[in-house]
């Protein structure tokens, strides 16, 4: 059965390094539940007979923002990407799509309103600051049974499905048009320098951004990461340690040691989710 999990059965973690080459970290991570909640300031009744706290959760948000690193602000844009996602949740801690079927579109705007005005709200702050602060974003918002995924830039989230892994998201690069356009084959335009050439960020100059939905299943295994790990991991290699029965975090921790392993030529990030038996 496709049931729910429950909150206690969500194995899910996140970590980011600075690599090897990088003297700091410009990427971001978030990963929160939300829930019901009222907070009681006067009662004439004990407050803890008062439901202030749902234990199970409305949903979930797994998000990886990665600053872009030729813009002297690019870790101040992901820190504030992230922040902007952490007020949105708050917007909609009262979304439950079991109980709401209807809302889904509700949610998809609210998503895209979110992202959109923190990259009018970055565009300003750029420009009073003198300096760029684009950052890509990747963000999945779980509400079950249905997934959200707002993505600009070329961080990635994956989904593993019955031994099948499946990108979710496009890379928005000068690489992945050359791509599609058949101008170059892939194996020829991830290893150009097109691959690093972003069309679409928060806070650049263009924002493309794809909001897309899918549903959810149970034993779906999900991983959202920096383009610091797929510049050295393949999605074979995340596939297969993406598949093991060592949980989120090692997953994560795995994915990390391999890509330090390799020279680690830039941050990386890796949120690794899927609910226990």
């Amino acid at each position: 059965m496709n049931e729910k999990p429950l909150l206690s059965q969500i194995d899910v973690f996140g970590c980011t390094h600075k690599g090897l080459v990088r003297e700091s970290n410009a990427d971001h991570f978030l990963v929160a539940s939300f829930h019901r909640a009222i907070l009681v300031h006067a009662a004439s009744v004990p407050t803890d007979s008062l439901p202030a706290f749902s234990p199970d959760s409305r949903g979930f948000v797994l998000l990886v923002a990665d600053g872009v690193g030729s813009m002297a602000l690019g870790a101040e844009g992901s820190a504030r990407i992230t922040d902007a996602i952490a007020r949105y949740l708050t917007e909609m801690a009262e979304v439950s799509l079991l109980a709401n079927p209807n809302r889904e579109k509700e949610v998809m705007e609210k998503l895209r309103e979110t992202v959109s005005r923190t990259h009018v709200e970055l565009q300003d702050f750029a420009h009073e600051a003198g300096a760029g602060a684009a950052t890509t974003i990747t963000v999945c918002h779980f509400i079950w049974p249905c997934a959200f995924i707002a993505h600009a830039g070329d961080s990635r989230a994956y989904r593993l499905r019955k031994g099948k892994l499946e990108r979710m998201t496009t890379d928005q690069t000068m690489a992945q048009a050359m791509i599609d356009s058949g101008t170059m084959s892939r194996e020829a335009a991830e290893a150009s320098r097109f691959r690093n050439v972003l069309l679409s960020a928060v806070g650049g100059t263009d924002l493309d951004l794809d909001v897309t939905t899918s549903d959810l299943q149970r034993d779906d295994r999900w991983l959202l990461c920096s383009d610091g790990l797929t510049k050295h991991v393949t999605d074979d290699e995340i596939r297969d340690v993406l598949a093991g029965d060592h949980g989120s975090q090692a997953t994560c921790e795995k994915l990390i040691a391999l890509t330090l392993e390799r020279g680690a030529e830039d941050n990386v990030t890796v949120i690794a989710s899927r609910a226990k038996p």
